[in-house]
């Protein structure tokens, strides 16, 4: 089956402490260009169009690999989607111009307003990292890129999830902004995940916020989740649609090249498929593919299953079970009520 989804770990190390990082624990060296360049030719071979991740760590520390890569890809009319995750604290100009002439997408993780995104997204030494973010945005749309926005949610920023859309709003340039629920590996094992009640009730006002906000100034921000919901709603197959890894289209690489399942359990040897150097172990990865599928098989027994997509494999393993589904339960059947209403 062709890859549908590569992610590149292009660095483990970060330049920021944040309270739940799930990916605390990785290898803090940069990948090598060859490294790459082999995880890109494993994609080609599949044949069909891909996704190509650009994640670490911060990847922007990576910066030099990252302008390879993307000449890369351009030059030699490679059919994938370049998209970029960053923390926001490290883009100047001349990496806003980069960005902008390469055409990658870009998302940028944002927990709330300044209050509450400080308060989980620290400088190693304790600062708060908005005003840096904030700046990075903006040098963003000077140049009118449009940007996603991806907060994290937890017990400590669950209650005020509004202030993300307010946020949105007030950057300018944003057009989607995504809820990506706790994950308890890494630091996050350490984090109180937000309580499914508490989820639906911020969820309900979010997209209360979104629909007087859009009538205000006439400007849609969509909330990813409600977006796929729509999608789904239309789907005739009944997989696990939301999830490249549970598919077997998906792989994540590390720095050092190794290939695994899902970013979530890089540096487990359950889940590492091969590396670069030797290619992917397929029949390891049906086995594992099937294996989150079979965990996870509560979901297709659920009347919204084929609405929903299923729930990920990851987060539900890495926390207390029937608490982490609830809670993913929670935040889409929000958006599946909103995806109904429109």
């Amino acid at each position: 089956m062709p890859l549908r989804m590569l992610v590149l770990s292009l660095t483990g190390d970060c330049n920021l402490a944040c309270r739940y990082c799930y990916a605390s624990g990785q290898d803090r060296r940069t990948m090598t260009w060859e490294t790459a360049r082999r995880a890109i030719d494993l994609a080609v071979e599949g044949g069909a169009p891909f996704i190509l991740q650009f994640s670490g760590g911060e990847p922007l520390l990576a910066l030099p690999l990252l302008r390879r890569t993307a000449d890369y890809i351009r030059t030699n009319r490679i059919r994938a989607r370049m998209d970029l995750q960053t923390n926001g604290t490290l883009i100047t100009d001349e990496t806003a111009d980069f960005l902008h002439g390469a055409g990658i997408g870009i998302g940028v993780s944002l927990d709330g307003r300044p209050s509450v995104h400080d308060m989980l997204r620290c400088h190693p030494d304790g600062r708060g990292t908005s005003s840096d973010v904030i700046a990075g945005v903006q040098r963003l749309a000077q140049r009118g890129i449009e940007i996603g926005l991806t907060c994290v949610v937890t017990a400590e920023n669950v209650g005020e999830l509004p202030g993300i859309i307010e946020m949105a709003y007030y950057l300018g340039n944003v057009r989607r902004v995504g809820f990506d629920l706790l994950r308890g590996q890494g630091r996050g094992a350490a984090v109180a995940p937000a309580r499914p009640e508490d989820i639906a009730h911020a969820m309900a006002r979010v997209f209360d916020l979104c629909r007087k906000l859009e009538r205000l100034t006439g400007q849609h921000i969509a909330v990813a989740q409600a977006e796929q919901a729509a999608c789904l709603a239309h789907r005739t197959d009944d997989g696990f649609s939301h999830c490249h890894a549970m598919n077997g289209t998906g792989i994540h690489v590390d720095a050092a090249g190794r290939i695994y399942a899902c970013s979530s359990f890089v540096g487990n040897a359950r889940f590492l498929l091969g590396d670069v150097e030797h290619g992917i172990d397929v029949r390891r990865q049906e086995e594992t593919a099937h294996e989150m599928q079979n965990a996870m098989g509560f979901c297709r027994m659920c009347v919204d299953f084929s609405a929903c997509g299923g729930a990920c494999y990851a987060r539900w393993a890495g926390q207390e079970h029937s608490a982490a589904s609830d809670a993913e339960c929670a935040l889409k059947r929000s958006a599946m009520k909103i995806a109904v209403e429109k």
